[in-house]
């Protein structure tokens, strides 16, 4: 089962944000305000979705459970800013908004070839991830060194959905 978390302070969010995931990948949502330690047990995958632009009350909750994970996470947009919060990585201001060229900078199981993503963001952290792709040379898909969390910062579920599929299937 994979657990799509919430990030989104509003109705109307989880309808652009979240709604999608559950939709490409027959999932279910918890918002992150309401998880639990039997939510995580349960879930076999996590992804953490993304949220509007001017968005940031994910940001001050605890996500440091993600330091002690054992499952394949992964953290879209807002999703990958909590991961880098995990982490103790400073979030950088870095805009972007729209369709954008991304260069794969690293062999990995979530996408093959270089590809245009969509992108909606304001904030960006990386840390001493590895850096699987690129985009105008600022990191957009990221790897924890020795698990399986990854963060993209661009919106899978708008137009990359073969990300997620490959996601599903780690």
């Amino acid at each position: 089962m994979i657990l799509i978390i919430s990030t989104c302070s509003d109705e109307l969010s989880e309808l652009e944000f979240v709604k999608p995931l559950c939709e490409i990948l027959g999932a279910k949502a918890k918002h992150y305000r309401m998880l639990t330690q039997k939510d995580l047990a349960k879930a076999e995958k996590i992804i953490i979705s993304g949220t509007a632009l001017k968005d940031f009350a994910y940001l001050d909750a605890d996500w440091s459970w993600l330091k002690e994970i054992d499952k394949p996470v992964l953290g879209i947009c807002a999703g990958m800013q909590v991961i880098a919060k995990a982490f103790g990585f400073p979030l950088e201001e870095h805009t972007a908004i729209g369709p954008r060229p991304v260069t794969i900078e690293q062999e990995n199981p979530l996408a093959e070839g270089d590809f245009e993503a969509y992108f909606l963001h304001t904030k960006t952290g990386v840390g001493d991830f590895d850096v699987l792709a690129a985009s105008e040379d600022i990191p957009v898909m990221i790897k924890h060194p020795q698990k399986d969390i990854y963060g993209c910062i661009f919106h899978p579920e708008v137009m990359n959905e073969e990300i997620l599929d490959n996601f599903s299937n780690l």
